[in-house]
Protein backbone atom coordinates (compact mmCIF):
# COMPACT_ATOMS: atom_id res chain seq x y z
CA UNK A 1 0.00 0.00 0.00
CA UNK A 2 2.66 2.49 0.89
CA UNK A 3 4.54 1.43 -2.36
CA UNK A 4 1.35 2.02 -4.17
CA UNK A 5 0.94 5.37 -2.25
CA UNK A 6 4.50 6.33 -3.26
CA UNK A 7 3.85 5.47 -6.89
CA UNK A 8 1.15 8.05 -6.67
CA UNK A 9 2.79 11.06 -5.93
CA UNK A 10 5.30 10.28 -8.82
CA UNK A 11 5.80 13.19 -11.48
CA UNK A 12 3.19 12.34 -14.28
CA UNK A 13 6.16 11.89 -16.85
CA UNK A 14 8.06 9.13 -14.58
CA UNK A 15 4.19 7.55 -14.29
CA UNK A 16 3.81 7.51 -18.01
CA UNK A 17 7.47 5.87 -18.47
CA UNK A 18 6.83 3.14 -16.22
CA UNK A 19 3.26 2.41 -17.77
CA UNK A 20 5.43 2.15 -21.28
CA UNK A 21 7.90 -0.12 -20.09
CA UNK A 22 5.04 -2.52 -18.29
CA UNK A 23 3.28 -2.48 -21.48
CA UNK A 24 5.77 -3.33 -23.34
CA UNK A 25 7.19 -6.45 -21.36
CA UNK A 26 3.61 -7.40 -20.96
CA UNK A 27 3.25 -7.54 -24.69
CA UNK A 28 6.76 -9.07 -25.36
CA UNK A 29 5.80 -11.91 -22.56
CA UNK A 30 2.36 -12.49 -24.71
CA UNK A 31 3.82 -12.44 -28.03
CA UNK A 32 6.82 -14.49 -27.06
CA UNK A 33 4.58 -16.84 -25.46
CA UNK A 34 2.27 -17.38 -28.67
CA UNK A 35 5.28 -17.32 -30.88
CA UNK A 36 7.25 -20.39 -28.93
CA UNK A 37 3.69 -22.14 -29.09
CA UNK A 38 3.30 -21.53 -32.33
CA UNK A 39 6.01 -22.23 -33.54
CA UNK A 40 6.77 -25.78 -31.21
CA UNK A 41 3.52 -26.92 -33.02
CA UNK A 42 4.82 -26.11 -36.61
CA UNK A 43 8.22 -27.93 -35.61
CA UNK A 44 6.18 -30.74 -34.40
CA UNK A 45 4.18 -31.05 -37.59
CA UNK A 46 7.34 -30.72 -39.63
CA UNK A 47 9.35 -33.31 -37.79
CA UNK A 48 6.35 -35.79 -38.16
CA UNK A 49 5.82 -35.01 -42.18
CA UNK A 50 9.71 -35.86 -42.35
CA UNK A 51 9.70 -38.26 -40.30
CA UNK A 52 6.72 -40.12 -42.44
CA UNK A 53 8.39 -39.51 -45.57
CA UNK A 54 12.00 -40.86 -44.43
CA UNK A 55 9.15 -43.56 -43.31
CA UNK A 56 7.90 -44.26 -46.65
CA UNK A 57 11.37 -44.25 -48.21
CA UNK A 58 12.19 -46.97 -45.57
CA UNK A 59 9.60 -49.34 -46.08
CA UNK A 60 10.03 -49.23 -50.28
CA UNK A 61 13.55 -49.81 -49.99
CA UNK A 62 12.70 -53.08 -47.94
CA UNK A 63 9.91 -53.90 -50.18
CA UNK A 64 12.44 -53.88 -52.69
CA UNK A 65 14.79 -55.95 -51.11
CA UNK A 66 11.98 -58.30 -50.67
CA UNK A 67 11.18 -58.85 -54.15
CA UNK A 68 14.47 -59.14 -55.63
CA UNK A 69 15.38 -61.71 -52.95
CA UNK A 70 11.86 -63.63 -52.43
CA UNK A 71 12.59 -63.71 -48.84
CA UNK A 72 14.10 -61.86 -46.04
CA UNK A 73 17.69 -64.15 -45.78
CA UNK A 74 20.54 -61.44 -45.46
CA UNK A 75 18.24 -58.58 -44.56
CA UNK A 76 20.70 -57.57 -41.48
CA UNK A 77 23.39 -56.07 -43.14
CA UNK A 78 21.18 -53.65 -45.66
CA UNK A 79 18.60 -53.15 -42.25
CA UNK A 80 21.98 -51.60 -40.24
CA UNK A 81 22.96 -49.37 -43.35
CA UNK A 82 19.49 -48.09 -43.67
CA UNK A 83 19.75 -47.43 -39.83
CA UNK A 84 22.73 -45.53 -39.66
CA UNK A 85 21.97 -43.83 -43.05
CA UNK A 86 18.21 -42.55 -41.60
CA UNK A 87 19.14 -41.91 -37.75
CA UNK A 88 16.50 -44.67 -37.01
CA UNK A 89 16.49 -47.84 -35.31
CA UNK A 90 14.65 -50.53 -37.35
CA UNK A 91 12.73 -53.88 -36.03
CA UNK A 92 12.15 -56.48 -38.71
CA UNK A 93 9.37 -59.23 -38.08
CA UNK A 94 8.10 -61.94 -40.34
CA UNK A 95 5.05 -62.86 -41.72
CA UNK A 96 4.73 -64.73 -38.39
CA UNK A 97 5.68 -62.49 -36.09
CA UNK A 98 9.31 -63.57 -35.43
CA UNK A 99 12.09 -60.71 -35.07
CA UNK A 100 14.26 -61.46 -37.82
CA UNK A 101 16.12 -57.89 -37.64
CA UNK A 102 17.15 -55.21 -34.91
CA UNK A 103 19.51 -52.57 -35.59
CA UNK A 104 19.61 -51.61 -31.80
CA UNK A 105 21.08 -55.19 -30.70
CA UNK A 106 24.45 -55.76 -30.83
CA UNK A 107 24.25 -59.59 -32.38
CA UNK A 108 22.26 -60.82 -35.19
CA UNK A 109 18.70 -62.19 -33.40
CA UNK A 110 17.12 -63.20 -37.01
CA UNK A 111 20.14 -66.23 -36.43
CA UNK A 112 17.87 -67.44 -33.50
CA UNK A 113 14.72 -68.78 -34.16
CA UNK A 114 12.63 -68.06 -31.13
CA UNK A 115 10.08 -65.49 -29.65
CA UNK A 116 11.69 -62.12 -28.60
CA UNK A 117 9.78 -59.57 -26.44
CA UNK A 118 9.16 -56.17 -27.53
CA UNK A 119 11.77 -53.53 -26.41
CA UNK A 120 10.82 -50.46 -24.55
CA UNK A 121 10.30 -47.73 -26.98
CA UNK A 122 8.40 -45.00 -24.49
CA UNK A 123 11.58 -42.65 -25.34
CA UNK A 124 11.04 -43.13 -29.19
CA UNK A 125 8.43 -41.75 -31.84
CA UNK A 126 7.41 -45.54 -33.13
CA UNK A 127 5.49 -46.19 -36.36
CA UNK A 128 4.39 -49.56 -37.65
CA UNK A 129 4.21 -50.78 -41.08
CA UNK A 130 2.72 -53.71 -42.51
CA UNK A 131 4.80 -55.15 -45.05
CA UNK A 132 3.13 -56.47 -48.41
CA UNK A 133 4.49 -58.19 -51.31
CA UNK A 134 2.00 -59.31 -54.65
CA UNK A 135 -0.81 -58.77 -51.92
CA UNK A 136 0.43 -61.03 -49.62
CA UNK A 137 2.22 -60.15 -46.08
CA UNK A 138 5.41 -60.96 -46.04
CA UNK A 139 6.45 -58.75 -42.42
CA UNK A 140 5.64 -56.23 -39.98
CA UNK A 141 7.96 -53.29 -39.88
CA UNK A 142 8.70 -50.98 -36.45
CA UNK A 143 10.60 -47.48 -37.20
CA UNK A 144 11.70 -45.48 -34.13
CA UNK A 145 12.79 -42.22 -34.57
CA UNK A 146 15.19 -41.45 -31.17
CA UNK A 147 13.36 -37.95 -29.18
CA UNK A 148 16.65 -37.07 -27.23
CA UNK A 149 18.86 -34.88 -28.69
CA UNK A 150 22.13 -36.96 -27.71
CA UNK A 151 21.00 -39.79 -30.13
CA UNK A 152 19.59 -37.21 -33.21
CA UNK A 153 21.77 -35.07 -35.15
CA UNK A 154 18.93 -34.28 -37.66
CA UNK A 155 16.51 -33.01 -33.72
CA UNK A 156 19.55 -31.46 -32.62
CA UNK A 157 19.55 -28.96 -35.53
CA UNK A 158 15.84 -28.50 -34.84
CA UNK A 159 16.55 -27.48 -31.37
CA UNK A 160 19.34 -25.45 -32.49
CA UNK A 161 17.25 -23.47 -34.69
CA UNK A 162 14.91 -23.13 -31.99
CA UNK A 163 17.00 -22.29 -29.43
CA UNK A 164 18.39 -19.50 -32.04
CA UNK A 165 14.67 -18.09 -32.59
CA UNK A 166 14.24 -17.66 -29.20
CA UNK A 167 17.31 -16.08 -28.42
CA UNK A 168 16.73 -13.36 -31.50
CA UNK A 169 13.13 -12.57 -29.31
CA UNK A 170 14.63 -12.08 -26.50
CA UNK A 171 16.86 -9.90 -27.85
CA UNK A 172 14.14 -8.34 -29.91
CA UNK A 173 12.12 -7.51 -26.70
CA UNK A 174 15.19 -6.12 -25.07
CA UNK A 175 15.73 -3.68 -28.15
CA UNK A 176 12.04 -2.89 -27.73
CA UNK A 177 11.93 -2.30 -24.13
CA UNK A 178 14.41 -0.01 -24.45
CA UNK A 179 13.27 1.75 -27.42
CA UNK A 180 9.91 2.21 -25.24
CA UNK A 181 11.80 3.49 -22.48
CA UNK A 182 13.37 6.17 -24.60
CA UNK A 183 10.50 6.82 -26.60
CA UNK A 184 8.32 6.82 -23.30
CA UNK A 185 10.44 9.63 -21.48
CA UNK A 186 10.38 11.47 -24.72
CA UNK A 187 6.44 11.38 -25.65
CA UNK A 188 5.72 11.32 -21.66
CA UNK A 189 7.61 14.83 -21.06
CA UNK A 190 6.27 16.66 -24.34
CA UNK A 191 3.20 15.81 -22.78
CA UNK A 192 3.61 16.53 -19.15
CA UNK A 193 5.44 19.57 -19.80
CA UNK A 194 2.02 21.92 -21.16
CA UNK A 195 0.47 21.05 -18.09
CA UNK A 196 3.02 21.12 -15.70
CA UNK A 197 2.70 24.96 -17.63
CA UNK A 198 -0.89 25.11 -16.56
CA UNK A 199 -0.33 24.09 -13.28
CA UNK A 200 2.09 26.91 -12.67
CA UNK A 201 -0.19 29.42 -14.34
CA UNK A 202 -3.28 28.24 -12.22
CA UNK A 203 -0.90 28.90 -9.17
CA UNK A 204 -0.12 32.40 -10.40
CA UNK A 205 -3.74 33.17 -11.33
CA UNK A 206 -4.45 31.63 -7.62
CA UNK A 207 -1.56 35.05 -6.49
CA UNK A 208 -3.67 37.62 -8.23
CA UNK A 209 -0.84 37.16 -11.24
CA UNK A 210 -2.83 36.80 -14.33
CA UNK A 211 -0.10 37.70 -16.79
CA UNK A 212 1.16 34.51 -18.39
CA UNK A 213 0.13 33.47 -21.62
CA UNK A 214 0.56 29.99 -22.06
CA UNK A 215 2.36 29.21 -26.29
CA UNK A 216 0.65 26.75 -28.67
CA UNK A 217 1.59 23.29 -28.25
CA UNK A 218 1.28 20.36 -30.05
CA UNK A 219 -2.28 18.24 -30.02
CA UNK A 220 -5.49 19.69 -30.25
CA UNK A 221 -6.72 18.67 -26.80
CA UNK A 222 -3.44 20.25 -24.74
CA UNK A 223 -3.68 23.20 -27.09
CA UNK A 224 -7.50 23.90 -26.63
CA UNK A 225 -7.02 23.12 -22.74
CA UNK A 226 -3.81 26.29 -23.10
CA UNK A 227 -6.24 28.29 -25.33
CA UNK A 228 -9.09 27.96 -22.58
CA UNK A 229 -6.62 28.76 -20.09
CA UNK A 230 -5.57 31.84 -21.86
CA UNK A 231 -8.72 33.15 -21.91
CA UNK A 232 -9.66 32.25 -18.77
CA UNK A 233 -6.39 34.40 -17.30
CA UNK A 234 -7.50 37.38 -20.01
CA UNK A 235 -10.96 37.29 -18.71
CA UNK A 236 -10.52 37.16 -14.96
CA UNK A 237 -8.00 39.69 -15.84
CA UNK A 238 -10.56 42.27 -17.22
CA UNK A 239 -12.52 41.09 -14.05
CA UNK A 240 -10.34 42.52 -11.91
CA UNK A 241 -9.77 45.63 -13.98
CA UNK A 242 -13.69 46.10 -13.98
CA UNK A 243 -13.66 44.96 -10.28
CA UNK A 244 -11.26 47.94 -9.41
CA UNK A 245 -12.76 50.49 -11.92
CA UNK A 246 -16.39 49.43 -10.20
CA UNK A 247 -15.09 50.64 -6.65
CA UNK A 248 -14.23 54.21 -7.85
CA UNK A 249 -17.55 53.84 -10.28
CA UNK A 250 -19.74 53.40 -6.83
CA UNK A 251 -17.50 56.40 -5.04
CA UNK A 252 -18.07 58.09 -7.52
CA UNK A 253 -21.86 57.58 -7.58
CA UNK A 254 -22.15 57.71 -4.32
CA UNK A 255 -19.89 60.92 -4.10
CA UNK A 256 -21.92 63.56 -6.35
CA UNK A 257 -25.42 63.00 -4.33
CA UNK A 258 -23.50 63.07 -0.97
CA UNK A 259 -21.27 66.16 -1.93
CA UNK A 260 -23.98 67.94 -3.03
CA UNK A 261 -26.20 67.38 0.06
CA UNK A 262 -22.97 68.55 2.33
CA UNK A 263 -22.86 71.83 0.17
CA UNK A 264 -26.54 72.94 0.22
CA UNK A 265 -26.88 71.44 3.90
CA UNK A 266 -23.67 73.22 5.11
CA UNK A 267 -24.85 76.60 2.92
CA UNK A 268 -28.13 76.25 4.87
CA UNK A 269 -26.36 75.82 7.88
CA UNK A 270 -24.38 79.47 7.42
CA UNK A 271 -27.60 81.22 5.78
CA UNK A 272 -25.83 81.38 2.78
CA UNK A 273 -29.25 79.70 0.95
CA UNK A 274 -32.91 79.55 2.50
CA UNK A 275 -34.29 76.67 4.05
CA UNK A 276 -37.10 76.98 1.42
CA UNK A 277 -38.76 74.27 -0.65
CA UNK A 278 -36.88 74.68 -3.48
CA UNK A 279 -33.72 73.90 -1.89
CA UNK A 280 -35.78 70.78 0.01
CA UNK A 281 -36.46 69.47 -3.24
CA UNK A 282 -32.96 69.26 -4.42
CA UNK A 283 -31.90 67.89 -1.46
CA UNK A 284 -34.93 65.51 -1.51
CA UNK A 285 -33.79 64.63 -5.05
CA UNK A 286 -30.30 63.93 -4.24
CA UNK A 287 -31.28 61.51 -1.69
CA UNK A 288 -33.53 59.74 -3.68
CA UNK A 289 -30.89 59.11 -6.16
CA UNK A 290 -28.92 57.39 -3.67
CA UNK A 291 -31.96 55.62 -2.69
CA UNK A 292 -32.62 54.13 -6.18
CA UNK A 293 -28.70 53.50 -6.03
CA UNK A 294 -28.79 51.49 -3.40
CA UNK A 295 -32.27 49.78 -4.33
CA UNK A 296 -30.45 48.45 -8.01
CA UNK A 297 -27.20 47.08 -5.88
CA UNK A 298 -29.74 45.31 -3.64
CA UNK A 299 -31.85 43.88 -6.92
CA UNK A 300 -28.45 43.02 -8.73
CA UNK A 301 -27.75 41.13 -5.67
CA UNK A 302 -30.44 39.11 -5.60
CA UNK A 303 -30.50 38.62 -9.55
CA UNK A 304 -27.13 37.26 -9.14
CA UNK A 305 -28.32 35.01 -6.63
CA UNK A 306 -31.72 33.41 -8.15
CA UNK A 307 -31.70 30.68 -10.57
CA UNK A 308 -34.71 29.04 -12.73
CA UNK A 309 -36.07 27.18 -9.93
CA UNK A 310 -37.13 30.30 -8.04
CA UNK A 311 -38.53 31.50 -10.79
CA UNK A 312 -42.49 32.18 -10.89
CA UNK A 313 -43.47 31.11 -14.41
CA UNK A 314 -46.85 30.98 -16.30
CA UNK A 315 -47.95 31.25 -20.14
CA UNK A 316 -47.72 34.41 -21.35
CA UNK A 317 -48.17 35.68 -24.74
CA UNK A 318 -45.32 37.92 -25.75
CA UNK A 319 -46.89 39.60 -28.39
CA UNK A 320 -49.59 40.94 -25.92
CA UNK A 321 -47.08 41.23 -22.99
CA UNK A 322 -44.91 43.57 -25.35
CA UNK A 323 -47.99 45.58 -26.42
CA UNK A 324 -49.09 46.25 -22.84
CA UNK A 325 -45.37 47.65 -22.28
CA UNK A 326 -44.70 49.16 -24.83
CA UNK A 327 -47.97 51.52 -24.07
CA UNK A 328 -46.70 52.30 -20.56
CA UNK A 329 -43.67 53.82 -22.41
CA UNK A 330 -45.36 55.52 -24.92
CA UNK A 331 -45.91 59.13 -23.07
CA UNK A 332 -42.51 58.88 -21.84
CA UNK A 333 -41.24 58.90 -25.33
CA UNK A 334 -43.57 60.97 -26.75
CA UNK A 335 -42.35 63.50 -24.18
CA UNK A 336 -38.53 63.37 -25.72
CA UNK A 337 -40.03 63.49 -29.32
CA UNK A 338 -39.13 59.72 -29.45
CA UNK A 339 -40.97 57.64 -31.82
CA UNK A 340 -41.58 53.95 -30.27
CA UNK A 341 -42.26 51.34 -32.57
CA UNK A 342 -43.83 47.87 -32.14
CA UNK A 343 -42.91 44.71 -34.78
CA UNK A 344 -44.74 41.54 -33.95
CA UNK A 345 -45.49 38.69 -36.03
CA UNK A 346 -48.73 37.74 -37.44
CA UNK A 347 -48.91 34.13 -35.82
CA UNK A 348 -49.30 34.66 -31.57
CA UNK A 349 -46.96 32.72 -29.72
CA UNK A 350 -47.00 32.12 -25.82
CA UNK A 351 -44.30 31.22 -24.11
CA UNK A 352 -42.90 30.35 -20.50
CA UNK A 353 -42.25 33.06 -18.07
CA UNK A 354 -41.95 34.88 -15.15
CA UNK A 355 -43.61 38.43 -16.05
CA UNK A 356 -42.12 39.99 -13.05
CA UNK A 357 -38.61 39.49 -14.60
CA UNK A 358 -38.98 39.53 -18.36
CA UNK A 359 -41.08 42.96 -17.36
CA UNK A 360 -37.64 44.23 -15.80
CA UNK A 361 -35.83 43.22 -18.49
CA UNK A 362 -37.67 44.91 -21.35
CA UNK A 363 -37.96 48.06 -18.92
CA UNK A 364 -34.03 47.95 -18.75
CA UNK A 365 -34.13 47.67 -22.21
CA UNK A 366 -36.26 50.50 -22.90
CA UNK A 367 -35.03 52.80 -20.18
CA UNK A 368 -31.77 52.30 -21.84
CA UNK A 369 -32.89 53.28 -25.16
CA UNK A 370 -34.78 56.60 -23.90
CA UNK A 371 -31.49 57.57 -22.06
CA UNK A 372 -29.40 57.38 -25.32
CA UNK A 373 -31.59 58.48 -27.46
CA UNK A 374 -31.54 61.98 -29.25
CA UNK A 375 -35.68 64.11 -29.48
CA UNK A 376 -36.31 63.23 -32.90
CA UNK A 377 -34.85 59.39 -32.68
CA UNK A 378 -36.79 56.40 -33.35
CA UNK A 379 -36.71 53.16 -31.17
CA UNK A 380 -38.55 49.65 -32.12
CA UNK A 381 -39.22 46.74 -30.49
CA UNK A 382 -39.41 43.42 -32.50
CA UNK A 383 -40.40 40.08 -31.94
CA UNK A 384 -39.48 37.49 -33.93
CA UNK A 385 -41.25 33.30 -33.70
CA UNK A 386 -38.13 32.08 -35.91
CA UNK A 387 -34.87 33.44 -34.39
CA UNK A 388 -31.51 33.49 -36.15
CA UNK A 389 -28.04 34.55 -34.13
CA UNK A 390 -26.33 38.01 -35.68
CA UNK A 391 -22.95 37.08 -35.42
CA UNK A 392 -21.95 41.03 -35.10
CA UNK A 393 -23.12 41.28 -31.97
CA UNK A 394 -21.15 40.23 -28.76
CA UNK A 395 -22.27 38.55 -26.02
CA UNK A 396 -21.33 39.70 -22.23
CA UNK A 397 -17.96 39.44 -20.99
CA UNK A 398 -17.10 35.75 -20.15
CA UNK A 399 -20.97 34.14 -21.67
CA UNK A 400 -19.51 31.18 -24.59
CA UNK A 401 -21.81 30.82 -27.11
CA UNK A 402 -23.11 27.36 -27.64
CA UNK A 403 -21.06 25.67 -30.36
CA UNK A 404 -23.08 25.93 -33.78
CA UNK A 405 -24.80 21.90 -33.10
CA UNK A 406 -26.37 23.25 -29.34
CA UNK A 407 -27.25 26.81 -30.57
CA UNK A 408 -29.34 25.69 -33.44
CA UNK A 409 -31.17 23.41 -31.25
CA UNK A 410 -31.42 25.88 -28.61
CA UNK A 411 -32.76 28.32 -31.27
CA UNK A 412 -36.07 26.01 -32.19
CA UNK A 413 -37.72 26.75 -28.85
CA UNK A 414 -36.99 30.27 -28.18
CA UNK A 415 -38.16 33.73 -29.53
CA UNK A 416 -36.34 37.18 -30.02
CA UNK A 417 -37.21 40.51 -28.88
CA UNK A 418 -35.34 43.13 -30.31
CA UNK A 419 -34.66 46.40 -28.65
CA UNK A 420 -33.09 48.76 -31.15
CA UNK A 421 -32.65 52.94 -30.98
CA UNK A 422 -30.92 55.29 -32.84
CA UNK A 423 -29.04 56.89 -30.52
CA UNK A 424 -25.51 57.94 -30.13
CA UNK A 425 -23.87 54.20 -30.18
CA UNK A 426 -20.95 52.61 -28.12
CA UNK A 427 -17.58 52.08 -29.49
CA UNK A 428 -16.11 49.04 -30.57
CA UNK A 429 -13.98 48.51 -27.66
CA UNK A 430 -16.50 49.58 -24.78
CA UNK A 431 -19.37 47.52 -26.38
CA UNK A 432 -18.27 43.84 -24.55
CA UNK A 433 -17.56 46.13 -20.91
CA UNK A 434 -21.58 47.39 -21.09
CA UNK A 435 -23.12 44.58 -19.23
CA UNK A 436 -20.93 45.15 -16.02
CA UNK A 437 -21.50 47.14 -13.72
CA UNK A 438 -21.25 50.88 -13.00
CA UNK A 439 -19.62 50.96 -16.63
CA UNK A 440 -20.11 54.03 -18.44
CA UNK A 441 -18.96 54.68 -22.18
CA UNK A 442 -17.90 57.90 -21.10
CA UNK A 443 -17.73 58.47 -17.17
CA UNK A 444 -17.70 62.55 -17.42
CA UNK A 445 -20.97 62.80 -19.66
CA UNK A 446 -24.14 63.05 -17.62
CA UNK A 447 -26.80 61.95 -20.10
CA UNK A 448 -29.80 63.05 -17.83
CA UNK A 449 -29.46 65.99 -15.15
CA UNK A 450 -31.45 64.14 -12.64
CA UNK A 451 -28.79 61.46 -12.87
CA UNK A 452 -31.59 58.60 -13.24
CA UNK A 453 -29.53 56.09 -14.40
CA UNK A 454 -27.35 54.25 -11.57
CA UNK A 455 -24.79 51.68 -14.19
CA UNK A 456 -26.38 48.58 -12.88
CA UNK A 457 -29.44 48.05 -15.35
CA UNK A 458 -27.70 46.41 -18.38
CA UNK A 459 -25.50 44.64 -15.58
CA UNK A 460 -29.57 43.20 -14.16
CA UNK A 461 -30.34 42.28 -17.57
CA UNK A 462 -27.84 40.31 -18.01
CA UNK A 463 -28.51 38.51 -14.69
CA UNK A 464 -32.25 38.17 -15.07
CA UNK A 465 -31.59 36.76 -18.71
CA UNK A 466 -29.34 34.78 -16.74
CA UNK A 467 -31.89 33.18 -14.60
CA UNK A 468 -34.27 32.61 -17.22
CA UNK A 469 -32.23 30.62 -19.16
CA UNK A 470 -32.05 32.90 -22.18
CA UNK A 471 -29.46 35.03 -24.32
CA UNK A 472 -28.49 38.47 -24.11
CA UNK A 473 -26.43 40.18 -27.04
CA UNK A 474 -25.41 43.73 -27.83
CA UNK A 475 -24.42 45.07 -31.78
CA UNK A 476 -23.74 48.83 -32.21
CA UNK A 477 -21.96 51.02 -33.97
CA UNK A 478 -21.28 54.78 -32.52
CA UNK A 479 -23.37 57.49 -34.19
CA UNK A 480 -25.90 54.88 -35.68
CA UNK A 481 -27.76 53.48 -32.88
CA UNK A 482 -27.24 50.12 -30.31
CA UNK A 483 -29.37 46.82 -30.78
CA UNK A 484 -30.26 44.43 -28.23
CA UNK A 485 -31.17 40.73 -28.71
CA UNK A 486 -33.13 39.13 -26.02
CA UNK A 487 -33.52 35.28 -26.63
CA UNK A 488 -36.23 33.99 -24.93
Amino acid sequence: MKKLEHFKTLPLWVRLVLYFLLLSAVIMLLFQGIFNYSLDRHLQNYIREREETLNKQIVNSLREYYGANGSWDGIQMPLIHTALSTNTRLLLYDADGLLIGDTGQERRRHMMMVQEQQPDLTDVNTYQYVMGYNDTIVGELLIAHPMTAETSAMLEQDLYFRRAISRSLLWTGLIAISAAMALGIIFSRRLSKPLEDIAIGSSRITRGDYSLELPAYEGKEINDLAGSFNRLAAHLRELERLRKRSVADIAHELRTPLTTLRGYIEAVKDGVMPADPKTMEILLEEIMHLNRVASDIDELARAENINQGQMKREKINIGQFLQNKVSSFQPLFQGKELTLKLHLPDEARTNCQDPAVLGKIISNLLDNAYRYSEPGGTVEVTLQNNPVIDHTALAPLGFEMPVQEELQAKLEDMVLIKVSDSGIGISEENLPYIFERFFRADPSREKEKSRSGSGIGLALVKELTRAAGGMILVGSKPGRGTTFYLYL
